[in-house]
């Protein structure tokens, strides 16, 4: 199992330049690195891809989870009737885990209420979730937590009542929203 002439003239290359071999860390600030740029040039499918493989390399980087669920937030929202579950699940995963990882970071907390607030039609409790989350950030900071119960009793209200019981009945028997909305 010979290393090949390329192989030793690289590590002599190496060796003589004093270079470091690559480490898990270097691979996943790379990898992070390309997925911002990504993310920021609004190609959120291969972000995605950048974010996994950075988490390959540092799996509890609660950052990483952040960026990889807001890009999956993106893939959900652009995506078909039939691959936006599936999308918006990965966000929800991604955006949890990066709150379990850091609970006590505002960043992770309010784009974690925001999915919640935003697919309450998605995810059966997810209003409920959103208020636990508004609670946990009020104790972190009062004023975001008045704001944060404001959106909350509005989503309600709008997540709520007779017009809304038949747009989910709609919404459920086109399969629009298939198996994510309890049947209640």
């Amino acid at each position: 199992m010979g290393c090949g002439r390329a192989c030793i003239l690289a590590i002599a290359i190496a060796s003589a330049l004093g270079a470091a071999p690559v480490v898990a860390e270097d691979l996943a600030a790379h990898w992070e690195s390309t997925g911002r740029a990504l993310f920021l040039a609004c190609d959120f499918e291969d972000a995605a891809h950048a974010f996994m493989r950075a988490l390959a390399n540092d799996p509890e980087n609660a950052e990483l989870h952040y960026w990889l669920g807001k890009s999956y937030v993106h893939l959900a929202d652009s995506a078909s009737l039939f691959t936006a579950p599936r999308q918006a699940r990965k966000a929800l995963r991604s955006l949890e885990r990066a709150v379990q990882i850091e609970p006590r970071n505002r960043e992770y907390l309010q784009e974690l209420f925001d999915f919640y607030l935003g697919s309450a039609d998605w995810f059966g409790g997810g209003l409920d979730r959103a208020a636990a989350l508004a609670e946990r950030i009020s104790a972190l900071d009062a004023s975001a937590g008045i704001s944060l119960q404001m959106r909350l009793a509005a989503s309600a209200k709008e997540h709520s009542g007779a017009g809304w019981s038949i747009q989910r009945t709609v919404l459920r028997t086109s399969g629009a929203l298939g198996e994510l909305v309890p049947h209640r």
